[in-house]
């Protein structure tokens, strides 16, 4: 049970952490806080 509960609170983090860095890539245009190689805009 508490295996279960740390693997789903990684899985948030993680998450969190995947959002925020989209989410800061989209609104920004500065290359460097683009650590995701997804192209956003074409």
């Amino acid at each position: 049970m508490i295996q279960i509960l740390l693997n789903s609170l990684v899985v948030v983090l993680i998450a969190s952490a995947f959002l925020a860095t989209a989410i800061s890539a989209v609104s920004t245009d500065d290359p460097s806080l683009r650590k995701v190689p997804a192209r956003v805009r074409p």
